[in-house]
């Protein structure tokens, strides 16, 4: 068969997709990789095939460019989210509404917007797909499907969001009633959804099922049909270097604060700072490997002896060497410190997913959970030791790996997603013969 996958303008958004997109190509389906210009480069590095569509949006300024959107505000505010959940709301308003206006309005924000949807569109209609596997904020990806007559699915990188928000919705719309209710998201796609004949269902949303990469006991009830799928880390091509082949004579540490922050929200981390995080691994008896660029080390004066810099390195590579990572909580990085046994400390951002792997992480025994704005370097230190020297971490580790592995690989769900294509493709050509 034939897998259209699409993406967000984000390699964190892509990477998640790869071993599944190569899963399929093994069992001897084609597949492509739809995505923006920019992501080209990404999706062949990953030696997949690439669709660039539209032109390249910057998602700082698009996200920016929401705030006065009062569509987006309203949507908000019918949630009903609890106003001390500051980072609940701003996740939801800023990160998953504002997907919509590059899908769903008339004068799409940011640059190759609604081009990018057109786009897929018609390429769906040329090239006729027969599973559209969607970035659940790459709303225009099941217009993209009906058009081709192809079945449809999310995959989902991090918690799912949009489920949860249309689920609150819909229980509100229910207890106002018929008349005392108005469906806002509905709305706010109908004048898209019109201008390619289609009628809204849910299915434009949350997809005729959903392929979920976030731990089973993370998952929220949102009763859809859903997919449990193991998140194998990938992180692209690149290099060895000769020095992970010497043994480290200390606790080597790994400290990243993610690729995403990179990418788009360039930035040191919030409470603790680089560069006294390096002053109190100046003093401490442990090896530590920091993947940062220049920007988040502009500020360091004096990078200890102990302390060795690599503007990056897949963690793949570097974690079977190490005793512990230091991270900001992204799915990828909890990911591969699970798939390796490292224990976790973990400075969760506060936003989107971060929060929530960080704490699950404590509450599996597999690391710490820090706030990183109430932490000193003192008790950071004392920490990293307890971490080091508690095997009850490493055990945790442990666990959380063989709770991993519980969970089926890419190539075990391949025939799954084979079967469901099937069955609603036939669904949909009934209703077409109808």
């Amino acid at each position: 068969m034939r897998v259209l996958i699409t993406t967000m303008p984000a390699p964190t958004h892509l990477t998640p997709n790869v071993p599944l997109a190569w899963a399929l190509h093994n069992a001897g389906h084609e597949v492509v990789v739809a995505g923006h210009p920019s992501m080209t480069e990404q999706i062949n590095a990953a030696g997949l095939t690439a669709v660039p569509l539209g032109t390249n949006v910057d998602i700082p300024a698009a996200v920016q460019a929401t705030a006065a959107d009062e569509r987006l505000e309203a949507i908000t505010e019918a949630l009903a989210i609890d106003p001390a959940d500051s980072d609940m709301r701003g996740h939801i308003r800023n990160f998953v509404l504002a997907a919509f206006t590059l899908y769903y309005c008339d004068e799409p924000v940011g640059a190759g917007g609604r081009a990018f949807g057109e786009d897929l569109v018609a390429f769906a209609r040329t090239w006729r797909p027969d599973l559209v596997l969607w970035d659940p904020l790459v709303l225009a990806s099941p217009i993209a499907a009906r058009e081709a007559g192809a079945a449809h699915a999310r995959v989902l990188w991090g918690l799912d969001r949009m489920g949860w928000l249309r689920r609150r919705l819909l229980d509100g719309l229910a207890r106002a009633g018929h008349e005392g209710g108005q469906d806002l998201i509905r709305d706010l796609m109908q004048p898209t959804l019109d201008r390619f004949d289609h009628d809204f269902d849910e299915e434009l949303l949350v997809g005729q099922w959903t392929v979920d990469l976030m731990p089973p006991r993370l998952a929220k009830p949102v009763g859809l049909r859903t997919i449990h799928l193991r998140r194998v880390p990938y992180a692209g091509p690149t290099v060895r270097p000769g020095w992970l082949d010497e043994q480290p004579k200390r606790p080597r540490i790994c400290l990243t604060l993610g690729a995403s922050g990179r990418t788009f929200f360039q930035e040191n981390h919030r409470g603790i700072s680089i560069p006294d995080m390096f002053e109190m691994f100046a003093g401490m008896d442990v090896e530590v490997v920091a993947t940062l660029n220049d920007v988040q080390l502009a500020d360091v004066g004096t990078v200890p002896p102990n302390v060795r810099t690599v503007d990056y390195i897949p963690l793949s590579l570097l974690l079977p060497t190490c005793a512990a990572i230091i991270h900001h909580g992204g799915g990828g990085t909890y990911a591969a410190a699970a798939a390796h046994r490292v224990p976790q400390i973990v400075f969760p951002k506060h936003f989107g997913d971060f929060l929530d792997n960080a704490r699950y992480v404590a509450e599996r025994g597999a690391g710490l959970n820090i706030d990183a704005k109430r932490t000193t370097t003192h008790e950071l230190k004392s920490q990293i030791q307890q971490v080091l020297s508690d095997p009850s971490f490493a055990q945790g580790a442990a666990d959380l790996y063989e709770e991993m592995l519980g969970t089926p690989g890419p190539n075990e769900i391949v025939p799954v997603l084979e079967r469901l294509t099937a069955r609603h493709r036939a669904s949909a050509a009934a209703r077409t013969d109808r």
